[in-house]
Formats: C-alpha cells, structure tokens, sequence
C-alpha cells in the first residue's frame, strides 16, 4: 500500500469518527438551561403540575367564597324584620296601693317592661362592659362569634356565648331559643338590620327588658324584686 492510499484510509477514518461524535451529542437547545427549562425555554412538566395545581385550589377557594357571598346577599334580602313575639312582651298583672306600693302580681310571665332612662347609667354601662364592650360602635353583629356558633352547632356541641348585645335582644324578641343553624343565621340578618333600624339605647331597653335572670324574673325590673 503506497503512501497516497494510507492518506486516504486515515481521512476516511477520521470522518467516520467526526459522525459519530455528531451523532452522539445532544442537540442545540436541547439541554435544560440554568432556570430548569426543557428544550425551546418550557417549563418542565413537574412544574406545570405544581403550577395548575395551585390554580385549581385557588380556584375553588375564590369559587367558594363567590357561592357564599351570593348567598349571605340573598339571605339578606330574603329575610324580614318580623314582629315581636307576643311572649316577649307580655307582662305581669300588678295590682298596687293608692300610695303606688305593689300589693300582688299574678300572670305566666314575671316581667314589668321599664323605660332606659329608669335605668341608672352606671346599671347600663355594666351591662355593655359584661355582654357586649363594643355595642356602641359594632354592627350590631359578631361575626367571627357567629361563624364559632354555627360550626359548633354543626358539631353538635349544644349552647354557645360569643352573641352581641343586638343579637341576643334579637333572639329574645323576635325569634326563639332552637339551637339551630337556621335560626342563627336569621339571628344574624335581622341583628344587622335592626341595628340600622333602631338606635342603641332602645335595642340595650329591649335586651334589658328581655332578658332571663333567674327565679323566674324576665326583664331587669322583675330581677331586681324577685
């Protein structure tokens, strides 16, 4: 073999080696880059995973709290302010002396409904300070205390405090004691709008001439005879 041809054999050789060194590269573009992107800058699909995940989370969640929304707007222009319960006004029969001393008191109830300005400032103010700190700039309505009774009436885990002021003269007056998720919503509604309806002073008289205290006494007035 001359020397031409042995020139020839190497060229050869070297092209072979040169293809098959092309062959086995990985092609532009095709390696991830330093920002964890796949071939033509897309994200890989680990991260369109995590990525859609999250959007249908918050999907729900913004869905949820649209259907709630919707439906608190639709409570609130369903349900009316109704009238007083007949058993919260009712009172007792008083009889008294010419001199205004009481001489007997008969009837179901034990109640002598009494006008707020009868009632010394100093006996309101530890009312509000007892039951409701904010009743004279709130709403009317304690959400969050609202939100912790319905869950807990869900659970089963019976009476619950954390009412206002409005809510409870509410609950006495115009709708009743049931533990239910039904009633405390409407408590809800009808607390809001009575407390656009009335001011302050005749909701804390309502309350006050409302409430139970015990040894048969409804309303502040019985209580402080019994």
């Amino acid at each position: 073999m001359g020397r031409a041809e042995e020139r020839r054999a190497r060229q050869r050789g070297g092209h072979r080696a040169a293809s098959r060194r092309r062959r086995s590269a990985p092609e532009a573009g095709s390696a991830p880059t330093a920002g964890g992107k796949a071939a033509g800058g897309k994200p890989p699909k680990s991260l369109l995973r995590r990525i859609f995940g999250w959007k249908k989370i918050l999907g729900t969640f913004f869905g949820v709290c649209l259907l709630g929304i919707l439906g608190f707007i639709g409570l609130y222009l369903y349900v009316d302010v109704p009238e007083g319960n007949a058993a919260a006004q009712r009172q007792s029969n008083i009889y008294k002396f010419s001199d205004g001393t009481i001489l007997a008191r008969d009837g179901k109830v034990n109640r002598e409904i009494v006008d707020l300005s009868k009632v010394p400032r100093k006996v309101q103010l530890t009312f509000v300070a007892a039951e409701n700190k904010s009743f004279y700039h709130d709403s009317g309505v304690d959400f969050k205390g609202t939100a912790r009774g319905i869950l807990n009436t869900l659970a089963g885990k019976g009476k619950q405090g954390g009412s206002t002021i409005t809510q409870q003269y509410v609950k006495n007056y115009y709708l009743n004691q049931d533990q239910t998720v039904t009633r405390k919503l409407k408590e809800l509604v009808i607390s809001l709008k009575v407390d656009r309806e009335k001011s302050k002073d005749d909701i804390l008289a309502g309350y006050i001439n409302t409430s139970y205290y015990g040894r048969n006494a409804y309303g502040i007035q019985a209580a402080a005879q019994a």
